[in-house]
């Protein structure tokens, strides 16, 4: 009789490997949702370390898939235009009014997504049943630390929808990303009952927290998701439309409101649109080029600009990296949302779902100023590569489909 080939435990550096990528993985996606609830400086320790042991296991488990992913995804459409986009907002800087404070966010907000992506393109190309569960696990404990503690916090009360102040709000922006992958990890393994409880926790965790956005994010993913299972490819290529055309013209209808409607008479929904439209009227040259990066955050901190200024990727984009920026961001948009739509049946629906999700966050609340909003974006993308790579693996062989010559 053959004994079991002892192949999987001849090499140490492939086991200690494989460890330390799972390591990696439980700091990123477990570790990270339970310390925002906690403390707001906690994933910024987080993303860095878990990066860094990918790279450790990859060093450990040399291969070919990291460099040829990266430079994959980076001549891809969206690649290029991604690469494109982050020029013109690195050129920007040139103009910005605002000396060297725009330059370190830049770098700050760059090499978070540099080393998201670099973890991703890392990861082994087949991930292990075992690491897709830690994207669940991470979710459901960050929604029950999040009820627990939003619920018997009293200083929490009256800040819990200001990210800015409270972390209980910035915990279920995390959540209400991360909800996505976490939910295909588990219908990918066939546990759909423990999604349909997952979907519970983290709508009960928004509750209690009391941020309305990220409901209204997660409803809109939920929209999203049920269109895609009946058609993914057809709704991919709606949601690039919408997309585009809201990066293209939400200055026309901020302006069309402003000239349109008295600004008593504004409805408290659309004040900002005063601001946006008074802006457009002034700006001249600048609704071209843009005034800079991260102008528009700066702009309100140091009043050159309403506090009622818009915190939308919408109005940043246009404010700080004019026309050029705009049209770049819409055909990025189109770009990745088609893409997505043409995922494999399995994956779509929740790529779709999540990209809303943060669309919708992105768009009516938190902009794209903020870095620890940039690293959460930043870590979803990361928990959809795992998730990827891991639909291969989503059912065992059977007894009967493993060759003879393998037992």
């Amino acid at each position: 009789m053959n004994a079991r080939s002892p192949r999987h435990h001849e090499d140490p550096a492939t086991d200690a490997a494989h460890l330390i990528t799972r390591l990696a993985i439980a700091l990123l996606l477990i570790g990270a949702p339970i310390a925002s609830v906690g403390t707001r400086r906690a994933i910024y320790v987080l993303v860095p370390v878990g990066v860094a042991l990918t790279l450790v296991a990859w060093l450990l488990e040399p291969g070919g898939r990291g460099p040829r992913q990266l430079r994959d995804a980076m001549l891809s459409s969206a690649g290029l235009l991604l690469i494109g986009l982050a020029c013109w907002a690195g050129l920007s800087l040139i103009w910005t009014p605002f000396g060297v404070g725009p330059s370190e966010r830049f770098v700050k907000s760059l090499t978070t997504f540099l080393l998201a992506a670099s973890a991703a393109a890392l990861l082994p190309e087949r991930t292990k049943t075992s690491n897709l569960y830690l994207l669940p696990i991470g979710v459901a404990a960050g929604a029950i630390a999040l009820i627990a503690i939003a619920s018997f916090d009293p200083r929490l009360a009256g800040q819990r929808s200001d990210p800015e102040v409270s972390v209980a709000a910035r915990a279920a922006f995390g959540l209400a990303l991360l909800v996505w992958p976490a939910l295909g990890a588990l219908v990918i393994r066939e546990k759909a009952a423990a999604a349909v409880a997952l979907s519970i926790v983290v709508v009960v965790a928004e509750l209690v927290a009391g941020v309305p956005l990220a409901l209204a994010a997660t409803a809109l993913g939920a929209l999203t998701f049920a269109a895609a299972l009946s058609n993914a490819n057809a709704t991919g290529r709606t949601l690039a439309v919408i997309g585009a055309a809201a990066f293209v013209v939400s200055p026309l209808i901020a302006l069309g409101l402003y000239e349109a409607i008295p600004a008593r008479s504004m409805p408290r929904i659309l004040i900002s649109s005063i601001s946006w439209g008074d802006i457009l009227v002034h700006d001249g040259l600048h609704a071209l080029l843009g005034h800079g990066f991260d102008s528009a955050r700066l702009g309100v901190v140091a009043g050159y600009l309403h506090p009622s200024t818009p915190k939308s990727i919408l109005f940043e984009i246009w404010f700080e990296l004019g026309v050029v920026g705009a049209a770049g961001a819409a055909l990025l948009w189109a770009q990745v949302a088609r893409r997505a739509g043409r995922a494999s049946g399995m994956l779509a629906p929740y790529l779709l779902s999540g990209l809303v999700a943060a669309l919708v966050m992105s768009a009516f609340g938190l902009g794209i100023a903020p870095v620890w909003w940039v690293t959460l974006l930043a870590l979803d993308a990361f928990a959809f590569a795992l998730l990827q790579h891991g639909q291969a693996r989503r059912r065992r062989p059977s007894a009967s489909q493993i060759p003879s010559g393998a037992l």
